[in-house]
């Protein structure tokens, strides 16, 4: 089943697709010149199947949300490539031993019927097959944050991700600043979330056999920290705040 280029309606953050065609497209340019009034078909939805089978040959990098493709925006920051890069250097050894294999960006997460992510890395504990597009059983994966996609991050993608039957761990980390996340699945089901915001703070993984250091994390960069309000003695006596 064919994709077809963006629809003509600007947007900002990702892109919706849709199945408008290179005649119908141009046929729609035409009429839009002439004055008349020019009714864009809705985007169409596709399945699971027919996005993967689609979505490797293609140079953007797309996302399936609901069944809708979507474009998801490019050029990340040179501060997001080092950092993804720093976790799969740092986590693959360690969760390799447990005959885990970790990738970054190109492994697929099917987060539903009609829901398909490509975290930026993917702890994959599940039987190797080299075929496979789709990680079998992912167990970590890891967001990294980009201009305009921390909201969609830790919402949208946030609860896709816990609704995955097999991904116990999910960390979210800012490239920018000393700040890390970590959503854990406890044995009951139940998520708890865990704060990391010091470069000395080391996160334990054991469920991947492995733990990751937020010092390995930010390697070669030199992040910020987050602004924290401290409450000072005011000229008059009384409490003020204080940004550090």
């Amino acid at each position: 089943m064919p994709l077809g280029p963006r629809s003509l309606a600007p947007q900002d953050g990702p892109i919706a697709f849709g199945q408008l065609e290179g005649d119908a497209r141009r046929m729609l340019e035409l009429a839009g010149q002439g004055g008349q009034d020019v009714k864009v078909p809705e985007p169409s939805k596709v399945s699971a199947d027919e996005f993967l089978h689609w979505v490797f040959d293609q140079d953007g990098h797309f996302e399936l949300v609901d069944g809708f493709v979507v474009e998801m925006m490019a050029g990340a920051k040179q501060a997001h490539n080092v950092v993804v890069s720093n976790i799969v250097i740092s986590i693959g050894p360690q969760a390799k031993r447990d005959g885990c294999r970790t990738t970054s960006s190109d492994t697929a997460v099917r987060t539903g019927a009609d829901g398909i992510r490509f975290p930026d890395v993917v702890v994959d504990c599940g039987p190797p097959d080299p075929s496979a597009l789709v990680a079998a059983r992912p167990t970590l994966v890891v967001e990294v944050s980009s201009p305009g996609t921390s909201q969609v991050d830790t919402t949208d993608k946030l609860d896709e991700y816990q609704r995955h039957e097999t991904i116990r761990l999910i960390l979210f980390v800012e490239p920018g600043i000393v700040s890390a996340k970590l959503y854990r699945r406890g044995e009951e089901g139940v998520w708890s979330a865990a704060k990391y915001e010091d470069l000395a703070d080391i996160v334990d993984l054991p469920e991947i056999e492995s733990t990751l250091r937020l010092r390995d994390i930010y390697d070669t960069l030199a992040p910020g920290h987050r602004p924290r309000l401290q409450l000072v003695k005011g000229e008059n006596g009384g409490p003020s705040s204080d940004r550090r």
